[in-house]
Parts: C-alpha cells; structure tokens; sequence
C-alpha cells in the first residue's frame, strides 16, 4: 500500500496512451473555456483508463472515479469524442479542474489537504463568490453552466456566466 501511495504521490498526470481533445469538443465548450485552457498554457489530454492511484477511491466508491491530475483526465473506457453527448457536461467539470492546476490554483497536495475541496455542492446566488468556491464546487459550476446553457435556462446560465471568471456570452 505505501508504494501504491507513493507513486500515487509521484505522478504528474502524464500518460502516453492519452488523446487531445478533438475539434468537436473544444467546439461545444462554453463560451471562454477554451480560451481560458490555451492562455494558460493548459494541453488537456484524455487516458481511457484509470489513473494508476484510483483504486485508493474505488476503496470507497465502488468503481474507479474519472480523475483530473495535472494535464491528464484519466477517464475510464472514455469515448473516442464527447462531442454530441451530454457526458461534454462531465467533460466540462474536469476541464475545470486542469484549468486550475495550469493557473496554480490547485495541486495534489492542495487538494487533499483542504476538504473544502472535496465539496460538489454549492449555492448559486448573485452574492456566490468564485475565489470562496472549493475545487470541486468550481468543477460543479463549469458544468452546471454546460447544463443550464443547452437546457435554455437563461436566467441560471446568466448567473453561472457573471460567476464564472472565464465564461463568456454565448454567440
């Protein structure tokens, strides 16, 4: 168990049999995310297949999570292309999380070491606060804003858009 969590611990999210996202699904993120992405310098990448430590999770879950680590989404059996599926809402939420380990906002570390971090759900109200919001309640916008954009709730979408550092008005 202490070399699993060790190399759980060395692991920069790499992984060569990873695969870029493809122009369909960087054409169906909301507006300013991939923008977002490219200025700072992330390259998402996408493993079909568990990342090496989430056994640690399954422990728990039952069944190994899909994981965001560094540049990587380790997503198990992951599709081809998410574009045209509402699983681009998932897609989104782990976009988030890459974002936020290219911008230095969150780590491994980090995120283990704070529970607010562990949070999915959140408050939405024109008071709601980004830089208050813990890594997995930021995710959990990123893709409620998917969500609401194509369910045509333009009042919760105006909302998550004046929330979202990134997010732009829909062309």
């Amino acid at each position: 168990m202490m070399r699993r969590l060790r190399r759980f611990l060395q692991l920069t999210g790499e992984a060569a049999d990873a695969r870029a996202l493809t122009d369909g699904e960087w054409a169906e993120l909301s507006e300013g995310l991939g923008e977002a992405l490219k200025s700072a310098g992330a390259a998402p990448r996408i493993a079909p297949r568990p990342h090496p430590a989430a056994w640690l999770a399954a422990s728990w879950m039952g069944s190994a999570p899909i994981m965001a680590i560094g540049r990587t989404i380790w997503w198990p059996g992951a599709r081809p292309s998410f574009a045209g599926s509402p699983d681009m809402a998932i897609l989104q939420h782990e976009l988030q999380h890459l974002l936020d380990y290219a911008e230095g906002a969150l780590s491994i570390g980090r995120y283990l070491m704070f529970p607010s971090n562990w949070r999915y759900g959140y408050r939405l109200s024109a008071d709601t606060q980004w830089r208050r919001l813990g890594a997995e309640q930021r995710a959990s916008v990123a893709e409620d804003l998917w969500r609401s954009e194509r369910a045509a709730d333009d009042e919760r979408a105006r909302l998550l858009r004046k929330l979202t550092p990134w997010a732009r008005p829909r062309a």
